[in-house]
């Protein structure tokens, strides 16, 4: 069943979240994760504040580099670790027998829907939330009620030795001690949940399935008693809300539409529990459009309905497990449902709140069986059990299946074709899986089947850009760019992507241009930084080029081009010294020229003057040094002299066309300002 997830390789978002992601490549980032959630992942549509999840990622890139084994074997332990805290808890539910609690957990454990999180790396953070939210209520239960409210030690009559003398003595002493420990206000449930936390904001639904754990079971323990962990979790929750607020906000779906549909995305999971067919790494399901939309109104009843149902079953205490199991899987939907995210659905989304549908499942067929009779429960119960294993088999089956798919992205994303044929960016996806393999013609045809089936998408446009560009066919590129910009005017890689098309252009001006706007609208776009300090190094601008390395590194230590960028704008910046030492050493033509285009390229242009001067005494006769002056003049503005140094020029080295053509532009430029 599972024996081949650990085939599947990166997907997805772990691309930018982790292979590129060069934050996570040094644990010592780490402290940086907890303080700016924008380095979680090298685009800003993907970046979240997790960062003991980014924390994680860092120590398995450490342990084995990106290598794809290494974070599908940490996400099968956290499987298996969370389906073991299932199973535990389950058993302590009331109304919930070993066989019940072994049926839910194996359902989980056999379940398709496991598969899309489980082989997909970066969803690593639901099930360490899974396992903080479970744990923690497996604590709740058994801390300290469960466990033995007077000192588990027998007393001998007859002591024996030291020991028992001193037990004979102290036993009241020590118990009281015993007593005050499993009593203390340590808040020990709490403690696997808020390391989940930092590793998954949703484990904030720990609190309101508490809280229904409180108000169907508890007898010792009120409502009041969730206090602790009200606070913890939701304020928890606003506070990552608060600090990531700006991140993803492009590609958000538009609130009000968002939330017209859950309701009918709890139904659409609801039938995936039962029915795991069509799945998809990426859903082409669309918000409505309107609250009125007939599929709407039916996710409104269908919630209603499951409300209703719930609180039915929890008035009698036999069926109070299935009430619980329903309220787990309405309230583990709520914080997917409440922010608006870039999909309305997403696989990996519904197992936490499968693991509720499993009880109440387990829970219901538990309550019937009980309410049999001994003798007549012989030939359901066998019934039952054959048809549970044959459910399990083949949720078994398909897991396997499912697996399959997540083996590479070509197989993911042709499979996410099939099911979400109205999802461009699947295309999109399996195109550039085409394009890495060096099928340019097929990669084009599926980038351009994605801009048909999805319009208006940047994302889409600007690899379909790339893909003109690759084919040789600039007009084409430049027009998607440009549509790029034009859908997505705050997108910031819009902006970088086209820059670097430009730069590879020769189209400088324009390139400098792109990149800054993207820049501005995203100061970590790596692909802008990238090709502002291209275009810096090619134009010697070196001290330029040494502060926005310099910046650059601030932002992100471990960025190569940044780290390579300082390096040249220091040995650019360093060249100045050594010719002006070997211009004071040997005086010559040469070492005067070449130390004056040097001071013309650090900006420094008196300087660059002074050295085409200090030529010129050594040879009157050198057109260059005038060429130089000419162009430091230029730069200072200064039109006389420019026009003064170009006669110069033009005089010593008349056969030079570049030297007459500046001479005769600046000459019309004068001319046109009437001095």
């Amino acid at each position: 069943m599972w024996s081949n997830h650990f085939d599947s390789g990166f997907h997805f978002d772990d691309f930018p979240t982790i292979v590129a992601n060069q934050s996570v490549q040094h644990l010592s980032n780490v402290p940086r994760f907890f303080t700016n959630p924008r380095i979680s992942s090298r685009d800003a549509d993907t970046a979240a504040y997790r960062p003991l999840l980014s924390s994680w990622f860092a120590l398995d890139y450490w342990s084995g580099g990106a290598k794809p084994f290494i974070f599908q074997s940490e996400n099968m332990l956290w499987f298996l670790a969370t389906l073991v805290a299932m199973f535990a808890l389950f058993r302590l539910i009331p109304g919930i027998n070993g066989f019940a609690a072994a049926f839910a957990t194996l359902l989980i454990a056999f379940h398709p829907v496991a598969s899309d999180t489980v082989n997909y790396a970066l969803q690593r953070g639901v099930l360490m939330g899974s396992f903080g939210v479970i744990s923690g209520m497996l604590i709740w239960i058994v801390w300290p009620w469960m466990l033995p409210q007077t000192l588990p030690l027998k007393l001998k009559r007859v002591p024996q030795h030291g020991w028992d003398e001193y037990l004979r003595r102290n036993f009241r002493r020590l118990e009281a001690v015993y007593l005050k420990i499993i009593h203390a206000p340590l808040g020990l449930y709490l403690w696997p949940v808020i390391p989940a936390l930092l590793a998954e904001p949703a484990t904030v639904v720990f609190a309101p399935i508490l809280l229904a754990y409180i108000l169907l079971f508890e007898t010792k323990r009120k409502a009041r008693h969730i206090i602790p962990a009200a606070v913890v979790c939701i304020g928890y929750w606003i506070f990552q809300l608060v600090f990531t607020r700006k991140l993803g906000e492009f590609s958000r779906v538009p609130a009000l539409n968002y939330w017209f549909t859950q309701p009918w995305v709890a139904m659409r999971y609801l039938f995936k529990f039962f029915v795991p067919v069509h799945l998809s790494a990426d859903t082409d399901f669309a918000p409505f459009a309107r609250f009125q939309e007939p599929l709407a109104l039916a996710g409104y009843l269908g919630v209603a309905a499951l409300v209703a149902l719930a609180v039915v079953t929890s008035r009698k205490k036999q069926w109070r497990a299935v009430s619980f199991g329903i309220w787990w899987f309405l309230l583990a939907l709520l914080p997917d449902a409440i922010i608006p995210g870039r999909v309305v659905e997403a696989d990996w989304r519904m197992f936490l709140p499968f693991a509720g549908l499993a009880l109440a499942a387990a829970g219901a067929a538990s309550t019937a069986f009980e309410g049999l009779e001994e003798s007549r429960r012989v030939v359901p119960l066998s019934i039952a059990g054959g048809l549970a294993a044959g459910l399990l088999a083949l949720f078994g089956w398909a897991t396997f299946q499912r697996n399959a798919v997540w083996e590479s992205e070509p197989t993911l994303w042709r499979d996410a074709m099939t099911e979400s044929p109205r999802n461009g960016r699947a295309f999109m996806r399996y195109g550039l899986t085409r394009l890495t393999a060096g099928d340019a013609p097929a990669a084009f045809d599926y980038l351009s089947r994605a801009a048909v089936v999805t319009p208006h998408d940047p994302v889409i446009e600007i690899n379909l850009a790339l893909a003109y560009g690759r084919l040789s066919r600039s007009a084409d590129a430049e027009g998607q760019f440009r549509r790029a910009i034009a859908d997505g005017p705050s997108y910031s890689p819009a902006y970088s992507s086209y820059g670097q098309w430009l730069l590879a252009q020769n189209r400088l001006q324009d390139a400098l241009e792109m990149a800054s706007k993207a820049i501005t609208l995203d100061p970590y776009d790596l692909t802008g930084r990238g090709a502002v300090m291209d275009l810096l190094a090619q134009a010697h601008e070196w001290a330029k080029l040494k502060q926005f390395a310099t910046e650059t590194l601030r932002l992100l230590p471990d960025d190569p081009d940044g780290q390579r960028s300082l390096q040249v704008a220091q040995t650019g910046l360093d060249q100045v010294p050594k010719a002006e030492t070997q211009a004071t050493k040997e005086p010559t033509v040469n070492n005067y020229l070449a130390l004056s285009v040097l001071y013309y390229q650090a900006q420094r242009y008196e300087d660059c003057i002074k050295a085409a001067r200090e030529a010129l005494k050594v040879n009157p006769n050198q057109a260059e040094a005038y060429a130089n002056m000419a162009s430091a003049y230029h730069a200072m503005g200064k039109l006389d002299e420019t026009i003064a140094a170009l006669r110069e020029e033009v005089r010593l080295n008349p056969n030079l066309p570049s030297a007459k053509n500046n001479l005769e532009i600046e000459l019309a430029v004068k001319a046109k300002s009437g001095h």
